[in-house]
Protein backbone atom coordinates (compact mmCIF):
# COMPACT_ATOMS: atom_id res chain seq x y z
CA UNK A 1 0.00 0.00 0.00
CA UNK A 2 1.43 3.38 -0.94
CA UNK A 3 1.32 6.56 1.12
CA UNK A 4 -1.64 7.98 -0.80
CA UNK A 5 -3.74 4.91 -0.04
CA UNK A 6 -2.81 5.13 3.65
CA UNK A 7 -3.68 8.82 3.71
CA UNK A 8 -7.05 8.19 2.03
CA UNK A 9 -7.80 5.35 4.46
CA UNK A 10 -7.03 7.64 7.40
CA UNK A 11 -9.17 10.44 6.01
CA UNK A 12 -12.01 7.97 5.49
CA UNK A 13 -11.57 6.75 9.07
CA UNK A 14 -11.86 10.31 10.41
CA UNK A 15 -15.01 10.91 8.38
CA UNK A 16 -16.53 7.60 9.51
CA UNK A 17 -15.81 8.45 13.15
CA UNK A 18 -17.37 11.91 12.81
CA UNK A 19 -20.41 10.47 11.02
CA UNK A 20 -20.96 7.97 13.82
CA UNK A 21 -21.08 10.56 16.61
CA UNK A 22 -24.42 11.25 18.28
CA UNK A 23 -26.06 14.34 16.85
CA UNK A 24 -24.03 14.46 13.62
CA UNK A 25 -26.32 14.70 10.60
CA UNK A 26 -23.66 15.09 7.91
CA UNK A 27 -19.87 14.98 7.66
CA UNK A 28 -17.67 15.94 4.74
CA UNK A 29 -14.35 17.58 3.84
CA UNK A 30 -13.92 21.14 2.64
CA UNK A 31 -12.06 21.68 -0.61
CA UNK A 32 -9.43 24.37 -1.15
CA UNK A 33 -11.82 26.81 -2.82
CA UNK A 34 -14.31 26.67 0.04
CA UNK A 35 -11.50 27.02 2.59
CA UNK A 36 -10.27 30.15 0.78
CA UNK A 37 -13.82 31.53 0.79
CA UNK A 38 -14.12 30.94 4.54
CA UNK A 39 -10.80 32.69 5.10
CA UNK A 40 -12.06 35.77 3.21
CA UNK A 41 -15.41 35.82 5.05
CA UNK A 42 -13.88 35.41 8.52
CA UNK A 43 -11.19 38.05 7.92
CA UNK A 44 -13.80 40.49 6.56
CA UNK A 45 -16.05 39.84 9.58
CA UNK A 46 -13.18 40.72 11.91
CA UNK A 47 -12.94 44.21 10.45
CA UNK A 48 -16.64 45.12 10.26
CA UNK A 49 -18.99 46.57 12.83
CA UNK A 50 -18.59 48.55 16.04
CA UNK A 51 -17.23 45.55 17.93
CA UNK A 52 -14.75 43.36 16.10
CA UNK A 53 -15.09 39.58 15.96
CA UNK A 54 -12.01 37.44 15.49
CA UNK A 55 -12.85 33.84 14.68
CA UNK A 56 -9.38 32.54 15.48
CA UNK A 57 -10.70 28.99 15.70
CA UNK A 58 -11.85 28.92 12.07
CA UNK A 59 -8.65 30.58 10.88
CA UNK A 60 -6.65 27.92 12.75
CA UNK A 61 -8.84 25.12 11.34
CA UNK A 62 -8.48 26.17 7.71
CA UNK A 63 -4.72 26.43 8.20
CA UNK A 64 -4.47 22.68 8.85
CA UNK A 65 -3.78 20.08 6.17
CA UNK A 66 -7.34 18.74 6.29
CA UNK A 67 -10.64 20.32 7.30
CA UNK A 68 -13.70 18.23 8.02
CA UNK A 69 -17.09 19.80 8.56
CA UNK A 70 -19.95 18.33 10.51
CA UNK A 71 -23.57 19.44 10.55
CA UNK A 72 -24.92 18.77 14.03
CA UNK A 73 -28.16 18.95 15.94
CA UNK A 74 -28.77 19.84 19.59
CA UNK A 75 -28.01 16.28 20.78
CA UNK A 76 -24.33 16.68 19.89
CA UNK A 77 -22.03 16.90 22.92
CA UNK A 78 -21.20 20.35 24.34
CA UNK A 79 -17.77 21.89 23.74
CA UNK A 80 -15.10 21.33 26.40
CA UNK A 81 -14.72 25.05 27.11
CA UNK A 82 -16.15 28.45 26.19
CA UNK A 83 -16.35 29.13 22.48
CA UNK A 84 -16.84 32.91 22.77
CA UNK A 85 -14.65 35.32 24.74
CA UNK A 86 -14.72 39.10 25.02
CA UNK A 87 -11.13 40.35 25.22
CA UNK A 88 -9.55 43.77 25.53
CA UNK A 89 -6.59 44.95 23.49
CA UNK A 90 -4.19 43.60 26.16
CA UNK A 91 -5.63 40.08 25.84
CA UNK A 92 -7.49 40.22 29.15
CA UNK A 93 -10.73 38.23 29.16
CA UNK A 94 -13.51 40.67 29.96
CA UNK A 95 -16.34 38.23 29.36
CA UNK A 96 -17.08 34.69 28.28
CA UNK A 97 -19.73 32.27 27.25
CA UNK A 98 -21.10 30.05 29.99
CA UNK A 99 -21.66 26.44 29.03
CA UNK A 100 -24.94 24.77 30.08
CA UNK A 101 -24.94 24.23 33.86
CA UNK A 102 -21.77 26.30 34.36
CA UNK A 103 -21.68 29.15 36.87
CA UNK A 104 -19.57 32.29 36.58
CA UNK A 105 -16.36 32.23 38.59
CA UNK A 106 -15.75 35.09 40.99
CA UNK A 107 -12.75 37.26 40.09
CA UNK A 108 -11.13 39.53 42.70
CA UNK A 109 -11.94 43.20 42.17
CA UNK A 110 -14.47 42.55 39.42
CA UNK A 111 -18.24 42.59 39.32
CA UNK A 112 -20.06 39.87 37.43
CA UNK A 113 -22.61 41.10 34.89
CA UNK A 114 -24.82 38.58 33.10
CA UNK A 115 -25.72 39.27 29.49
CA UNK A 116 -28.55 36.84 29.06
CA UNK A 117 -28.32 33.39 30.60
CA UNK A 118 -25.19 32.23 28.82
CA UNK A 119 -22.70 35.10 28.73
CA UNK A 120 -20.98 36.80 31.64
CA UNK A 121 -18.85 39.94 31.80
CA UNK A 122 -16.27 40.76 34.43
CA UNK A 123 -16.43 44.50 35.07
CA UNK A 124 -13.66 46.36 36.85
CA UNK A 125 -14.40 49.94 35.85
CA UNK A 126 -12.21 49.95 32.73
CA UNK A 127 -13.79 51.19 29.52
CA UNK A 128 -13.03 48.14 27.41
CA UNK A 129 -12.09 50.17 24.36
CA UNK A 130 -10.71 48.11 21.51
CA UNK A 131 -12.47 45.06 22.92
CA UNK A 132 -13.33 42.28 20.53
CA UNK A 133 -15.15 39.00 20.58
CA UNK A 134 -12.77 36.11 20.03
CA UNK A 135 -13.88 32.64 19.04
CA UNK A 136 -10.90 30.52 20.12
CA UNK A 137 -9.91 27.15 18.71
CA UNK A 138 -11.50 24.30 20.64
CA UNK A 139 -10.06 20.80 21.16
CA UNK A 140 -11.86 17.92 19.46
CA UNK A 141 -10.80 14.91 21.51
CA UNK A 142 -12.38 12.22 19.34
CA UNK A 143 -10.12 13.12 16.40
CA UNK A 144 -7.17 14.09 18.59
CA UNK A 145 -7.25 10.59 20.15
CA UNK A 146 -6.60 8.94 16.78
CA UNK A 147 -2.95 7.83 16.62
CA UNK A 148 -2.36 9.31 13.16
CA UNK A 149 -3.74 12.85 13.66
CA UNK A 150 -1.98 15.91 15.06
CA UNK A 151 -2.63 19.61 15.63
CA UNK A 152 -6.39 19.03 15.92
CA UNK A 153 -8.60 22.09 16.46
CA UNK A 154 -12.27 22.82 15.94
CA UNK A 155 -14.46 25.87 15.75
CA UNK A 156 -17.88 27.09 14.73
CA UNK A 157 -17.94 29.30 11.67
CA UNK A 158 -19.66 32.68 11.69
CA UNK A 159 -23.19 32.93 10.37
CA UNK A 160 -21.92 34.14 6.99
CA UNK A 161 -19.37 31.32 6.75
CA UNK A 162 -22.00 28.79 7.78
CA UNK A 163 -24.24 30.07 4.99
CA UNK A 164 -21.37 29.86 2.49
CA UNK A 165 -20.72 26.22 3.47
CA UNK A 166 -24.40 25.26 3.25
CA UNK A 167 -24.92 26.95 -0.13
CA UNK A 168 -21.72 25.50 -1.61
CA UNK A 169 -22.47 21.96 -0.42
CA UNK A 170 -26.21 22.23 -1.22
CA UNK A 171 -27.51 21.87 2.34
CA UNK A 172 -30.73 23.40 3.65
CA UNK A 173 -30.39 26.45 5.86
CA UNK A 174 -32.02 24.80 8.88
CA UNK A 175 -31.65 27.01 12.00
CA UNK A 176 -31.94 23.93 14.22
CA UNK A 177 -28.64 22.63 12.83
CA UNK A 178 -25.15 24.06 13.20
CA UNK A 179 -21.80 23.45 11.54
CA UNK A 180 -18.47 22.76 13.20
CA UNK A 181 -15.10 22.68 11.46
CA UNK A 182 -12.40 20.24 12.55
CA UNK A 183 -8.91 20.97 11.23
CA UNK A 184 -6.08 18.47 11.60
CA UNK A 185 -2.85 17.21 10.12
CA UNK A 186 -1.88 13.61 9.41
Amino acid sequence: MNGSDTSNDRLNEVLALLSSMKGVRNAFYLDGELRAGLDRVERDMAANGPLAVLNQGVLDCIGRGHVACIVKDKTFRPPPHATVLLMDSDGTVMGRELLPGEEAEEQPGKKILYLGKDFVMYYNGRSGRDAKFVLPPVPFREIDDLPFTSDVVSSSPSTMSDLLIRRTIGLDDDPKLATVLIGFDL
